[in-house]
């Protein structure tokens, strides 16, 4: 029988720890879904330029369309952003010098650091130049406002071939990579690749020391590239790709032949139409890049890593897609251009 003196201890203990064990509960319970996502989001190997290979996260966060050449209250809601990507679970994140936002992106990025106590190095960075003619070298210098640029397993890509005007650039694919290549020599960047290369792009490029880790492209049912998708996987070139949801944002399914069988494993697999557009790039070999401002999209894209499509649901997507009608969302001033490259024309899709 515990003592008249035992007693008030034990009320005292008990006062003092309901607190403390309610506070854990709550922390507990708001922090499990950024737990989960980060111990559930696969890794894919990325060549390194020095050799080897690196781990990069097998989805990223974009930080270009909804916040191109951010400023003032854009500036806000970017660094807001990325910081809600970050608690989300996203180690991935995708920039480049064309969106003009790296002040903001770095800022985001240096106080959720600080905040978090995560290590730079646990964090993977693409960033990407746009105005080869200026210098690969020089642009990446510029750039420095990411802080994180030359700290962090930093994938660094060519943006485009061509101008947004559809022009070619005066430096050519071939010159410019030799630059790219001088860049991965100093160490100052882990891995180097491209973004928007036409098959006949990489051709001219294949004899050189170091080969592309990656080519970054548009990529969904609509625009699927199979061609170029296949060609990258036999030289070992990562195939990343943008715009996975755009059949949801531009309203490109209603009435195509996509849109029964999205439906469908949507409503199989007890997920979003979005998140099976996701998940339809990551199982093709695709590493899908995605966007919102709002956190509870952000945890409904990384969920994506719980559940899987089957084989059957991938074919009659990919089937349906190639059926349609070629769609795609950014570089229409390309398009000439593109076409000059058969792998990449309409009829590709078949």
């Amino acid at each position: 029988m515990p003592s008249l003196l035992q007693l008030p201890l034990r009320a005292a203990w008990r006062s003092a720890l309901t607190p403390l064990l309610l506070a854990l509960l709550v922390w507990w319970v708001v922090a499990w879904p950024s737990l989960t996502a980060m111990t559930s989001i696969p890794s894919v190997p990325l060549r390194a330029a020095g050799g080897g290979s690196l781990q990069m996260p097998a989805i990223g966060y974009g930080v270009g369309t909804a916040w191109f050449n951010s400023g003032g209250d854009k500036s806000k809601e970017l660094i807001l952003s990325v910081q809600a990507a970050l608690d989300t679970g996203f180690r991935h994140i995708d920039d480049a010098e064309m969106y003009r936002n790296e002040v903001a992106c770095g800022q985001a990025i240096r106080e959720w650091l600080s905040r978090s106590g995560t290590k730079r190095e646990d964090l993977f960075i693409t960033n990407k130049v746009y105005e080869v003619d200026r210098g690969c070298g020089a642009v990446c210098e510029e750039m420095a406002p990411l802080d994180c640029l030359f700290c962090s397993p930093l994938r660094f890509l060519i943006h485009s071939v061509c101008t947004r005007d559809g022009k070619p650039f005066k430096t050519s694919p071939r010159e410019a990579w030799e630059q790219m290549m001088a860049l991965a020599k100093t160490g100052k960047v882990k891995s180097i690749g491209v973004s928007n290369w036409r098959i006949a792009d990489l051709e001219s490029i294949k004899d050189l020391e170091i080969q592309p880790s990656c080519n970054q492209v548009e990529a969904h049912p609509f625009l699927q590239q199979v061609g170029l998708l296949q060609y990258c996987r036999k030289r070992d070139i990562l195939v990343s790709c943008y715009g996975p949801q755009l059949p949801v944002t531009r309203n490109f399914i209603a009435g195509s032949p996509v849109e029964a069988p999205l439906l469908a494993a949507a409503e199989r697999t007890g997920h979003t139409v979005g998140q099976v557009l996701l998940r339809w790039a990551y199982q093709t070999g695709r590493v899908p890049l995605t966007t919102s401002s709002k956190p509870e999209r952000m945890k409904e894209y990384l969920a994506i890593f719980g559940f899987e499509l089957t084989p059957e649901e991938v074919a009659a997507i990919s089937t349906a897609g190639r059926r349609a009608s070629q769609k795609r969302g950014f570089w229409q001033s390309c398009l000439d251009y593109y076409k000059e490259d058969p792998e990449m024309e309409p009829e590709s899709q078949e």
